[in-house]
């Protein structure tokens, strides 16, 4: 029987001679089973060539235009996918294929590590399918992962941070000074050139960064995130903490974080700096990111400022990015709380522990006790006041 009835969905299964048996399911109905095992026969008997996914992951890296960090992320991550999944037909590769993806992971990754796994097995589908190759995207089981607290510093230990860092590690006092001030991701602080800054009308042009390097790969400044520039205007502080950095010395004849022209290969000579400080002055020791992005958006947030106004100091492309920076602090619900407190309440006024008399009766007693659960010994209300 060429299509049969499973479980829970339909299945085509024959064999030709010459090709081997061909088996695949998922089919909502006998119809779509019996169209598919159709198709099938018609690919197999005209000669058509399928392709594999392997063949089809290594169309979609060659065509895509993606950083090489990003692209040394997914040549990792297609380590674990490629001995499931790469010797299969992209027709092959469906939810049923991806379960099983799922449970050949190794034990110890979290969801969002999981999910990492899925979303390049579905960008390479859809660049399969966009391309006439794929007939449609199969659904892509992801896990659901957990909404976790991120911390951030309010503006008293954004300012307590600062002068720590003038201090204590004045040669990058002006590179966390931006962080703090405008949300600078770390590449774009380190990319920072002179030319990049003008003097009026007061702006920065954030334009490029610096991509992290690995152990064969230096650090290379790299087009900005997006591949999209964005200018930021600038404030007397920020521009005098520039003239401050430069006229110390610390700065370099084109960068302002770098004096020969060349990056650290991991991009994080600004770590232990930052740490020392946070342990030194007894702050919560918060990364880079969290210091600067999560800070300034919640900041500014918390102090009344718009959702959009964030954005664009972000240099989000979608408002949904910039929601996942801004965390909202207690001052604005204690606001609202506020503004919601009625005129009188009906307990101001009155004494602890006592309610209001009505006209001249007044309750018995605490002495006195009524068994409610009892209706043999329940007595009226009344009976309780004189």
């Amino acid at each position: 029987m060429a299509v049969r009835k499973l479980s829970l969905s339909w299945q085509y299964d024959f064999t030709i001679s010459g090709f081997g048996r061909q088996r695949q399911g998922g089919f909502l109905t006998r119809a779509e089973a019996a169209l598919g095992e159709k198709r099938a026969r018609e690919d197999l008997i005209s000669g058509a060539r399928k392709l594999l996914f392997r063949d089809g992951y290594a169309q979609y890296m060659a065509a895509t235009r993606m950083k090489d960090r990003a692209r040394d992320a997914y040549e990792h991550v297609w380590k674990r996918i490629e001995p499931k999944l790469g010797h299969l037909y992209v027709e092959q590769v469906d939810t049923s294929a991806l379960d099983a993806l799922k449970r050949s992971l190794p034990a110890h990754l979290g969801p969002k590590s999981i999910n990492q796994h899925l979303i390049l097995v579905r960008a390479t589908l859809r660049f399969l399918w966009k391309r006439g190759r794929l007939r449609g995207v199969p659904y892509v089981p992801m896990e659901s992962v957990p909404t976790k607290h991120v911390d951030w510093y309010t503006r008293q230990e954004r300012d307590t941070l600062l002068e720590g860092l003038f201090r204590l590690e004045p040669q990058w006092y002006l590179f966390y000074y931006l962080t703090t001030r405008l949300g600078l991701r770390t590449g774009e602080v380190y990319a920072i050139a002179h030319r990049q800054i003008r003097r009026e009308p007061p702006q920065l042009v954030v334009d490029r960064a610096v991509q992290r390097g690995t152990k064969t790969r230096e650090a290379r400044l790299a087009p900005r995130k997006n591949d999209e520039a964005y200018v930021l205007d600038l404030t007397a502080d920020v521009l005098a903490a520039v003239d401050w950095h430069v006229g110390a010395g610390y700065g370099g004849p084109e960068y302002l974080f770098s004096k020969t022209d060349a990056f650290p290969r991991y991009i994080d000579s600004h770590v232990r700096p930052l740490r020392l400080v946070q342990q030194k002055l007894g702050l919560r020791v918060l990364s880079h990111h969290k210091v600067g992005r999560h800070s300034v958006a919640s900041q500014a947030v918390t102090g009344g400022e718009s959702v959009k106004a964030v954005q664009a100091q972000l240099g989000h492309r979608s408002e949904q990015s910039t929601h996942q920076y801004a965390h909202l602090g207690s001052g604005p619900q204690r606001r609202l709380v506020e503004a919601l407190r009625p005129a009188r309440a009906p307990h101001e006024g009155a004494r602890h522990g006592n309610v209001a008399s009505t006209g001249s009766q007044k309750c018995a007693p605490a002495e006195a006790h009524v068994n409610l659960a009892s209706t043999a010994t329940r007595e009226p209300i009344g009976a309780m006041c004189k």
